[in-house]
């Protein structure tokens, strides 16, 4: 029997030289990580992605970049389509998720991410694609895994 299989996107909105998060105020130890979130039957990747960080945060993104696909393993698995937008329409909302911040890109390693987010983070901000494949235990720690640029 196979396993559920979960399809999910992530933005990371730059602004000048910052990048909005969110830090979850209870699920996931109050971990930062970008927007996103699970998509919807019918709905390609792109589609999630703006869809998602409208309902987060009120922002319209506009023209994200897919800069990457990261594959995730533990008693589940998913693939996680990772995105870059640096446009955006409307005003920022409160989450009812948790808080928003703008995080200066410099101090992304010196916050508390998903551990698989800070092997791919720098990935994110240097030219081309990557794709990533992870092995996680049931905390959600990096057991092994291996990213390579496209």
């Amino acid at each position: 029997m196979r396993a559920s299989f979960y399809a999910s996107t992530a933005c990371y909105l730059v602004k000048e030289d910052k990048v909005l998060l969110i830090k979850f105020n209870k699920k996931w130890g109050q971990v930062y990580a970008p927007i996103g979130g699970k998509m919807e039957y019918g709905e390609t990747p792109t589609e999630c992605v703006i869809r998602e960080f409208k309902e987060e945060t009120g922002l319209e993104l506009k023209n994200p970049k897919l800069k990457g696909i990261s594959y995730w393993k533990d008693s589940t698995e998913g693939i996680i389509f990772i995105y870059v937008a640096e446009n955006f329409d409307g005003d920022l909302q409160e989450s009812e998720e948790g808080r928003l911040e703008w995080i200066d890109i410099k101090e992304l390693d010196n916050i508390k991410q998903f551990d698989m987010n800070t092997k791919f983070t720098k990935y994110v901000f240097e030219d081309g694609m990557f794709e990533g494949k992870f092995i996680l235990d049931d905390n959600a720690k990096v057991l092994e895994y291996k990213i390579r640029k496209m």
